[in-house]
C-alpha cells in the first residue's frame, strides 16, 4: 500500500516541487494550504506523514505542531518541517513541540526522499510493535485495553469542544451456536470474517475493537444518532447477507447493535457511556435480535 502524506504549504512553487518529487516514488499526495482543516483531514485520510510549512496565512507552523501532538491518536505521525526559516532556534522549539525533522526548501530533492523513507521506515517499525499490544490476535482489529484507551480520548475530547460521538456495541447473535455446532475453529473463522466485514464499512478515524468472545465496540467520532444508525445497518445488512465460513460449512449470521451517544445520551464519564450502549443492546437482542437499538430513545 502506497504511503499518504500530507504537505501542509501554502506557496505553490514549494508545493510543485514537493509533489513532482513525492509522485516519482509512488507516494500519495494530499494538501492543505493554510492548515484551517488539517484535524479533520488528518482524521478523514489518515497520512502516514506530514510535511509542514513553518510560514503560513493565518498561523504558523510551531502552532499546528503543538495542535496535532495535543492529539494522542496522532503522535506516531512523523512531522517534517520543510521551510526557509532555518535557524537553531527554530529547530530547538520545532522539536521541542514534537517534529520529527527540519529541511530547508532549497535541499537537493535526493535529501528529502531518502529523510521521508527513512521518517516512514521508522513509523512502520513503531506502528508493528505498537499492533502487537494493541491488536486482537484472531480478529486484527484493536483490543478492548485499546478500545478503552481511545474512549477515554475520544470522550474528554468531545466534552471539551462540545462534539458528539457515539458508542456501539455489537454483538454476534447466537454465536454460541456456531461454535456448539461446528466448532470452534469454524467459530474462528466466522469471527475473523465478521471483523473484516465491519472494518471495511468505516472510516479510518473510528475506533474498531474486539470487546469480549463475540463482541464488539466501536466508537465514532463527530457522529450523532443518525450518522451512527447509517454506519450500524450497513454493517447489519452485509453481514447478513454473507456467507461467513467455507462451502462445505456454510454460515449465515444475524448482528444486534446498541448505540449510545455522548450528547444526546447525557453521559457523564466513560464507563456511563459503555453503560448506556449495554443497555440498548439488550434491547435489540430482547426484541428479537438482528436489530439496532438507541439508548433512550
Amino acid at each position: 500500500m502506497t504511503s499518504k502524506i500530507l504537505v501542509v504549504e501554502d506557496t505553490q512553487k514549494d508545493f510543485d516541487f514537493l509533489q513532482q518529487t513525492l509522485l516519482k516514488e509512488k507516494f500519495t499526495i494530499l494538501r492543505s494550504s493554510d492548515g484551517k482543516d488539517l484535524l479533520a483531514l488528518m482524521e478523514k485520510e489518515a497520512p502516514d506523514l506530514i510535511i509542514l510549512d513553518l510560514i503560513l496565512p493565518e498561523t504558523d507552523g510551531f502552532e499546528l505542531c503543538k495542535i496535532i501532538r495535543s492529539e494522542e491518536r496522532f503522535l506516531n505521525i512523523p512531522i517534517l518541517f520543510f521551510t526557509s526559516s532555518i535557524n537553531i532556534d527554530n529547530k530547538l522549539l520545532g522539536l521541542q513541540l514534537g517534529a520529527s525533522d527540519f529541511l530547508s526548501k532549497d535541499c537537493d530533492s535526493r535529501e528529502l526522499v531518502i529523510k521521508i523513507k527513512n521518517l516512514l521506515y521508522a513509523k512502520r517499525r513503531y506502528d508493528d510493535v505498537l499492533r502487537l499490544s494493541v491488536v486482537d490476535s484472531l480478529t486484527h482489529v484493536y483490543n478492548r485495553r485499546y478500545f478503552q484507551h481511545r474512549l477515554r480520548d475520544e470522550f474528554e475530547r468531545g466534552r471539551r469542544y462540545d462534539r458528539d460521538f457515539c458508542c456501539l456495541i455489537i454483538d454476534v447473535d447466537k454465536f454460541k451456536e456456531v461454535n456448539d455446532t461446528l466448532g470452534h475453529p469454524i467459530g474462528d473463522s466466522v469471527l475473523k470474517s465478521i471483523a473484516d466485514i465491519l472494518r471495511s464499512n468505516i472510516r479510518a478515524a473510528d475506533i474498531l475493537c474486539r470487546y469480549g468472545g463475540d463482541e464488539f465496540g466501536l466508537l465514532l467520532p463527530e457522529t450523532n444518532f443518525q450518522g451512527a444508525y447509517v454506519t450500524a445497518e450497513r454493517m447489519r445488512s452485509k453481514v447478513g447477507k454473507a456467507n461467513l465460513a467455507t462451502a462445505e460449512s456454510p454460515v449465515f449470521i444475524s448482528l444486534s447493535c446498541g448505540i449510545s451517544s455522548l450528547v444526546e445520551g447525557g453521559a457523564v464519564g466513560i464507563d456511563e457511556l459503555v453503560t448506556q450502549a449495554d443497555v440498548a443492546l439488550y434491547k435489540a437482542k430482547r426484541a428479537g435480535r438482528n436489530q439496532i437499538s438507541f439508548y433512550g430513545r
